[in-house]
């Protein structure tokens, strides 16, 4: 990811107020916040285990995505688990081959799961400039 796509990631943590206690699924930590939340867990084990925390433990969850998941449904709902109410799951990634698929992807998912409301996405780079395009898919827990 170009510095470019990294600012536009702090901007948006920064629009959306991350911040409390944050869950980091893509382990990328600090680096990627403007203003650094209250306390910052990055997950360290097993990805496609359960989330070995406690149900509402976290005001927020970031994950920076890589390779489509494998079970994206069942990870949603650990997510929300763990998730307060209120607090958003803002997923991120570098644009590819298939942009528009994966937002759309990822906007069903959280249209679809009881769990969370409100799904917005916004690409936060240049779609035409020469660095990294950062798109982005983030949704509220419900109560």
């Amino acid at each position: 990811m170009d510095d470019g796509a990294i600012q536009a990631l702090r901007d948006l943590y920064s629009d959306l107020e991350i911040d409390g206690r944050v869950l980091d699924l893509g382990g990328h930590g600090y680096e990627h916040f403007e203003v650094p939340p209250d306390a910052l867990v990055v997950l360290d084990g097993d990805e496609s285990a359960r989330l070995p925390y406690a149900d509402a433990e976290f005001d927020d969850v970031v994950l920076l995505l890589g390779p489509p998941q494998k079970k994206p449904k069942q990870r949603l709902e650990d997510v929300a688990r763990v998730l307060k109410p209120g607090g958003h799951l803002v997923c991120s990634f570098v644009g590819g081959a298939d942009d528009a698929g994966r937002v759309r992807k990822l906007r069903q998912y959280f249209d679809g799961s009881p769990w969370f409301s409100g799904a917005e996405s916004d690409l936060r780079t240049s779609l035409t400039g020469s660095g990294d395009r950062l798109w982005a898919v983030w949704a509220t827990r419900r109560p």
